[in-house]
């Protein structure tokens, strides 16, 4: 028997018989609910109809529903009957902006971007609703179609599961060490912050133009040209002197020219890449070495330099010019290309949305307006909070 004809067969009583032991009309929707998904598991783990057969198809499935009752009923004597709305694990801003604080607020983000994209659509909704738009449990059963206990117990679920894994992400940053967290970026010889473009007239001659949220060290003597690029991206162009050339490093990845233009973006800790405007540039890897000309971009990704690709350069650099251009590219690429000029934090909470595509330009000068477009563009909610701007 299926588990589906078995369940409609009996419904009804099956839901008198809860209420009656647990005098809530609610709470014996949820129960029935729970007895119809223990079904449906058993179901599939038979990858057919349940195993038979049952003498007594109805005895079992009530059996099922006895079980479940005295489980709530244990598990009812220890537990809140709502949730809260106050969690200071799930702090979604910080205080003073401290080199210790920011880099902490930084990975509690991900931590809850990274723990609440692996929850159900249905349980992350619920806490979203409750979190970020106040709603409350009974308000967002009448959304998800379930009693509001169950609304609850959606939320309890995901809060558990954001508080495993921002302790779980903790033990790992304490066993990795701090060399994972951005501290030498504080230090860094020229720093920007987001939505600020700076200019640098080097004493050579040469010109370095930083995008938001970026950093670099730099190392200019008689016979060495250097710079490090610690985080976001920059543009350079460099002054013509064969005996010095010009260095960038950006962790493992090397760029080599003695006079060229050319952007190197750090898109994360393992991934670097190179877009060349003019001249050449030799860029070299673990184990490997290419030289690249105009219109030609690169990437490295954990040391390793990967194939050489012709770009439409002047979409690319476009950010130097105050716009952002973009086409037929997914959601989560625009969000990390917009990040540099917002001055919040962008967490994309939906993975499904991400990968929605779309084309257009827009200015960088006024960053949120980009969002408001894109929430009139596609289905997703933004959500303002300070410091962090959620979409879902």
């Amino acid at each position: 028997m299926r588990a589906d004809d078995l369940f409609q067969q009996h419904a009804r009583e099956l839901r008198g018989y809860l209420n009656r032991h647990l005098g809530s009309p609610d709470l014996a929707a949820d129960l029935c609910q729970e007895v119809y998904l223990r079904l449906r598991r058993m179901e599939s783990m038979h990858n057919s109809a349940l195993a038979a057969p049952l003498t007594n198809p109805r005895a079992f499935l009530f059996r099922i529903a006895r079980n479940l009752m005295i489980d709530h009923l244990r598990q009812q004597r220890a537990r809140p009957a709502t949730v809260t709305l106050h969690d200071p694990d799930l702090r979604l801003e910080s205080g003073s902006p401290t080199p210790e604080a920011a880099a902490s607020s930084a990975q509690d983000l991900a931590g809850v971007q990274a723990a609440l994209t692996e929850l159900p659509e249905h349980i992350r909704q619920a806490l979203l609703w409750n979190r970020l738009e106040g709603l409350t449990q009974r308000e967002i059963g009448g959304r998800l179609g379930v009693s509001e206990r169950m609304a609850g117990k959606y939320i309890t679920r995901a809060l558990s599961h954001c508080r495993a894994w921002l302790a779980a992400a903790m033990l790992l940053l304490m066993v990795t060490g701090a060399a994972q967290l951005p501290w030498r970026v504080w230090g860094a010889d020229q720093r920007t912050h987001a939505g600020e473009q700076r200019t640098l007239n080097l004493a050579d001659g040469s010109r370095v133009i930083l995008g938001g949220d970026s950093a670099i060290n730099l190392t200019l003597t008689d016979n060495r040209r250097q710079v490090t690029l610690l985080r976001g991206r920059a543009y350079f162009q460099v002054a013509k002197d064969p005996h010095r050339p010009f260095l960038v490093n950006a962790g493992k990845a090397r760029v080599r020219v003695t006079g060229t233009r050319f952007e190197v973006r750090k898109e994360s800790a393992e991934a670097v890449r190179l877009t060349v405007a003019e001249g050449r540039v030799i860029a070299s890897g673990e184990r490997r070495r290419v030289t690249l000309g105009a219109g030609e971009q690169v990437r490295w990704r954990q040391g390793r330099l990967g194939d050489t690709a012709r770009v439409d350069v002047a979409r690319t650099l476009a950010w130097l010019e105050g716009r952002l251009v973009f086409r037929d590219q997914p959601l989560n690429e625009i969000l990390r290309e917009l990040a540099p000029h917002h001055p919040d934090r962008l967490i994309l909470l939906n993975r499904r949305l991400g990968e929605r595509r779309l084309s257009g330009t827009f200015s960088t000068a006024d960053a949120g307006s980009v969002l408001s477009a894109l929430a009139q563009t596609l289905p997703l909610t933004v959500r303002r909070l300070p410091g962090v701007v959620i979409v879902y």
